[in-house]
């Protein structure tokens, strides 16, 4: 077993590598499993991990393939296009555009969404899940992780790893959706947009604990009452839209998540 090192704006964090490949959370201790991981190494998304629907999401079209939410504070249209893979990240390009769903509803943004319900996706109930990456800059956009209740399963699971909304960049909000709606407004040491950072969740059977750069910063009671699939997005917010010709880009390193 080796140790690698990563220092962050908040400290320096010790990542144990117990073989090739095998990385443990930069978060929680103890012994966990990898379950499911993408590092991004291809040039293209993976489709055998991930979906573009969510079933979080009301406005379904197949011609043009994607998914809208306007009743949920959304601006943008989110289709695979807007995704893509180089260099090892995977971009998420929310940008002014002309869209008309099946539905008939217009949409001068999109953007894109995937989730972990593809034929090699992750499904699961407890565990720790963690992303790294840098968040847009300017005002408008929406980024998150979080997780939604698997199909088949109709009661909210809802856990936000993290949502920003870039017109403030002091703030991170930290929440568990189910039963009293419970978490945290975490005022970072750094800004979210300037470089990348950890963000992860360790949801288990007395509550969720949130950590930012290996450290705890929040917990939330309660447990989900199904099993969720990962969602990782960057929507348009119309409660502070973008200026007009605004591009936000949501930028992924990895996403991993484990169990004990």
């Amino acid at each position: 077993m080796s140790v690698l090192t990563i220092t962050t704006a908040e400290h320096t964090v010790p990542v144990l590598l117990s073989g090739p490949g095998d990385v443990e959370p930069v978060g929680p201790g103890g012994r966990w499993t990898l379950k499911f991981q993408d590092e991004f190494h291809g040039s293209a998304v993976d489709e055998a991990k991930w979906q573009h629907r969510s079933t979080a999401e009301s406005d379904w079209s197949d011609n043009p393939y994607g998914t809208g939410n306007p009743n949920s504070k959304q601006m943008e249209f989110d289709q695979p296009g807007n995704c893509s893979v180089a260099g090892g990240a995977l971009t998420i390009t929310a940008r002014p555009d002309d869209i008309r769903s099946e539905s008939g509803h217009h949409y001068g943004w999109s953007s894109c969404l995937i989730t972990s319900t593809g034929h090699q996706g992750y499904t699961f109930r407890y565990g720790y899940i963690e992303i790294r990456a840098t968040l847009p800059s300017s005002r408008g956009f929406w980024p998150s992780f979080w997780t939604w209740h698997a199909a088949g399963h109709r009661q909210r699971a809802e856990t936000d790893v993290f949502e920003y909304f870039s017109d403030n960049h002091q703030r991170l909000y930290l929440s568990s959706h189910w039963g009293n709606h419970q978490g945290c407004i975490h005022t970072p040491r750094f800004d979210p947009s300037a470089g990348m950072h950890v963000y992860g969740a360790d949801i288990h059977e007395s509550g969720t604990d949130f950590y930012i750069d290996g450290a705890q910063v929040c917990h939330a009671e309660g447990r989900p009452p199904s099993p969720v699939n990962l969602v990782v997005s960057n929507f348009v917010y119309n409660g502070v839209p973008p200026a007009p010709r605004s591009v936000g880009n949501l930028v992924v390193d990895y996403v991993r998540a484990w169990q004990r």
